[in-house]
């Protein structure tokens, strides 16, 4: 790791008493890995209905594309206001403007945060009807732009004891692995890593965007194959709206979370509140 330490030593602070929720730095020469993740105002389909990344707690369980619960065994979290310069431009998310993909306000997605998408291109070709992309691929939408996420931002990383894929409130699909932010830059293989999903194939970026060039061709063009991965989405996100059960408000205080919506639960001891029930998109 000496490497990356002697060259990104003036970009990044390390710090050996930087913490996670549930995980410390292990050295200090460790290196971040700002590209994957979720920034926090991504909202996820949970149990216990919508929640923010930002809010979701350490235990909690997720709900996943293949219809299963999923608890999270440890959350890690990275402000980025504790970068000493300027985020490099390759960690830059992608901003997706609102009204994109159902969404009432700007999202950040992370370039290297792998999505899954369903191509008919793949299944016909890979004999695999679902396909793992880089974020990044979103830059082919001519209203998609990476931007310097701001010192405000924070970064989570989801971790859970296999690699799964959790759902968003728009029906996006995406991967959590099991690797670490402060993992060195520790390479899973997603053809491993997946093994407990047969019907999904991993593409490397340039390969996908290929891929993806040519079903947009074969679909007629960029409008018609946005509004076919739009309508599949929907289709995911009705039938996780069917699986979730009704969340009654529980009486007592108001959250001090400065996230925290109107609709939430009591925090058990020891834990701040979450938020559950409807979140704006």
């Amino acid at each position: 790791m000496t490497m990356f330490r002697n060259t990104f030593a003036d970009v990044f602070h390390f710090d050996d008493r930087m913490a996670t929720t549930g995980q410390h730095l292990r050295r200090t020469d460790e290196f971040l890995d700002l590209a994957q993740g979720f920034y926090g105002e991504t909202v996820l389909q949970t149990a216990r209905g919508l929640r923010r990344v930002s809010s979701i707690l350490e235990g909690e369980k997720m709900r996943t594309f293949t219809g299963g619960l999923a608890p999270v065994l440890s959350i890690e979290r990275f402000a980025l206001a504790r970068l000493r310069h300027p985020m490099p431009h390759r960690f830059w998310p992608l901003s997706l403007p609102a009204g994109l993909f159902g969404n009432t306000r700007n999202r950040f997605v992370a370039p290297e945060q792998c999505l899954l998408l369903q191509s008919d291109l793949a299944a016909r070709e890979l004999g695999k009807p679902l396909l793992l992309v880089p974020a990044k691929v979103l830059g082919l939408l001519p209203q998609v732009t990476a931007v310097n996420p701001g010192p405000k931002a924070v970064l989570y990383r989801l971790l859970f004891e296999r690699p799964e894929l959790v759902v968003t409130d728009r029906g996006a699909v995406m991967l959590c692995d099991i690797g670490s932010m402060f993992d060195d830059w520790a390479d899973l293989d997603p053809h491993d890593t997946l093994a407990h999903l047969p019907e999904v194939a991993a593409l490397p970026f340039d390969a996908a965007v290929d891929l993806i060039r040519r079903e947009i061709a074969l679909d007629g063009g960029l409008e018609a194959h946005f509004a076919k991965h739009l309508a599949r989405m929907e289709a995911i996100r009705r039938s996780m709206c069917a699986q979730e059960p009704e969340i009654v408000p529980q009486p007592g205080p108001e959250s001090t979370h400065p996230e925290a919506h109107p609709g939430t639960a009591p925090a058990r001891k020891g834990q701040r509140r979450g938020v559950t029930g409807q979140i704006p998109a």
